[in-house]
This record gives structure tokens, sequence and C-alpha cells, in this order.
């Protein structure tokens, strides 16, 4: 998936992140690229400008998802963009020199009498940090809290990023709409996670390429061996895979819970089977933190085990599709079914 967005970006995301440096493990935003990032434009991207965004098709949006997984760019990409998009589905303002996050664990908020709210929101990548966390109240609307308002429980994820609890305590909104509901939300969310996967697969198959060529053990260099050619090849075939589930859901016009459950179910087994190979190929040098890998794979755990197991994603799928008598309408038709709890 190629736009001309990511070909304009392509420099700037060299520069900034660059491939052949370790990945360092995250702390407050303001330590990260951000605000070159958000000067651009570039948190605003999948919302028309007449919204308050800076224009671009929800497939520029994917693309730019695939880049920042290339790089691994340690900046809340996918969670600002997801942000801006619902408040503009909720018709409320968005601030454009604002850094937004949004909750992605099982998190409660409900408003009071008096017009203020309490809460937990759980997992919100540099929530700590970030001006604005827009949320879902427990009764579907959409709200604007001020992050400093709140009581922080600093935390991380897997791949050493901020994962920040925020508990909300008689705190009143900066803002307060209707729009979209938690399900939509979420399936724009693992879209963009699926794109940042794909763009993590390409860096790791041509990491592991590149080290293979290069490194020489027994007299010659270990990509001759054939067990060898077998990790490269099948990490290949991930990155692949991922990258062309990706493109699909780039260009639907809506996002399907059937089709986002089943790209997720995939995309989880293939970050899986690449890592797996890819750390096979490399040995003990995959795992120091002087080398990209470990970055790369560390994200790929994380990215994929935020919205359900694979075998709950699964048994969910399986048991939809027993009580479809069409499979054609299960994966063609536009009232696709939800899927069974």
């Amino acid at each position: 998936m190629t736009s001309d967005l990511t070909v304009i970006l392509a420099d700037f995301f060299t520069a900034t992140w660059p491939v052949d440096e370790p990945i360092a493990e995250s702390t407050a935003l303001g330590d990260t690229a951000w605000s070159a990032f958000a000067e651009l434009g570039l948190s605003l991207v999948g919302v028309t400008e007449e919204q308050g965004g800076a224009g671009g098709t929800f497939e520029d949006l994917m693309s730019l998802a695939v880049l920042a997984g290339r790089h691994a760019a340690d900046i809340p990409i996918v969670e600002a963009t997801t942000a801006a998009w619902a408040l503009a589905e909720a018709g409320l303002p968005i601030e454009e020199s604002a850094s937004y996050s949004i909750p992605l664990g099982q998190s409660s908020l409900t408003i009071d009498d008096d017009g203020t709210m309490r809460g937990t929101l759980v997992d919100i990548p540099w929530g700590a940090s970030v001006d604005l966390v827009v949320t879902l109240t427990d009764s579907g609307h959409t709200v604007v809290l001020k992050a400093g308002d709140a009581t922080a429980l600093p935390g991380v994820d897997l791949a050493g990023q901020p994962r920040d609890t925020l508990e909300i305590a008689g705190l009143k909104p900066i803002a307060i709409g209707s729009g979209i509901t938690a399900n939509q939300l979420q399936r724009r969310v693992v879209a963009l996670r699926i794109a940042l996967t794909a763009g993590a697969l390409q860096a790791i198959s041509e990491l592991t390429r590149r080290y293979v060529s290069e490194r020489v053990q027994f007299g010659k260099v270990i990509g001759a061996f054939q067990a060898v050619q077998a990790h490269v090849v099948q990490i290949e075939q991930m990155a692949t895979m991922t990258t062309a589930i990706a493109d699909r859901l780039a260009l639907e016009s809506q996002l399907h819970e059937i089709d986002i459950a089943s790209a997720h179910l995939v995309t989880i087994e293939n970050a899986l089977v690449a890592a797996r190979a890819a750390h096979q190929a490399h040995g003990a040098i995959g795992m120091t933190r002087e080398y990209r890998l470990q970055g790369y794979t560390r994200r790929l755990h994380t990215w994929t085990g935020d919205f359900g197991e694979a075998v709950e994603l699964s048994r969910r799928l399986g048991a939809t599709a027993s009580q479809n008598a069409s499979f054609a309408h299960l994966v063609l038709d536009d009232t696709r079914p939800e899927l069974i709890p």
C-alpha cells in the first residue's frame, strides 16, 4: 500500500526514526518527535478539513500507519488520529495544537447529576503526558477530558512505551457529544494496528534478509543454510499476507465486525510466526537492546494482544459462521452479521 502521502513523508520518517539505529523505549510525549509530527498536520489525517482535520482518506491513514510501523515511530499515531476522528463524528471541535490519546483497556466512565465525571480509564498510550483524552462514557457519549486534571497511574506496555491509567473523580469534561459506538472505535483501532503490524513485518523481513546475508558461520554466510532460508521465506510470507490484509481493509467504506475480527486473527498468527522465525534466524543478537529486532517484536506482541486472544476470536468467528446459512452472505454482503459474543 503506497499513497501519495507516504511517498512525500518517506524522507521525514527516515530522518526522524532512522532504521539503522536502536529502537529506544519511550518516555513522556514531550521527549519524542511528536511536535514535528503534529506540526505537519499528520495527527489529523483522515478527518476532513471542514471538520477541523488535515484531510486525506482512510486509505491515506492506513498507509501512514504502515510507514509508522516500519520505522517503529514512538508516538501515539493510531490513538491520536482515532481521537480526532471520534471528535469529528460527534461534531465536537478539534484543537489542532493539542495532543490526544484514547483508552484501549476496559474502562468505565459515568456522568453524575452535577455534570462531573467519575471512573477509571485504562491502558491509555501516553495518557499521563498528552493534553486531552477522548473516550466514551458508559452511556455511549463521546467526551473530551483534560489529562492533567486526572490522577495518573503510570505504566508501560511490552514494548516499553507509556501505557497509563487515569482515575477520574469530580472532573468536568472539556466537551461532550454523541457520535460513534465503542465497537466502531475498536474496529478502527484494530484496522490501524494491523497496518502498523504490516509495516513492522516488512521491516523485520528486510532486517533478517540483510543479517543472514552478512553473518558468516562455518565459513559461509548463514543465509546459505537451508534452515535459515526457510525462516527468511516464512517471514516474507507473513509480511506479504499482512500487508495484503491491511490493503484490503484500507479500501473498505465500512469496517464490518466480522472482517475486522478475521483480519485481526490472521494478523495475530502472522505476527507470532514471523517473530519466532526472525529470532531463530538472528540468534542471541536479536534480543539485545542495541539491535532493532527486539523493538519490533515487542511491539508486535503489544499491538496484537490488546483486543482479544486468538482462541477467543476463533471461537466467536466459528460460532457466527455455524449460525449463518450462506458463507457468501457472511463475507460479502453489506448486511454482514455481527459476531456472536
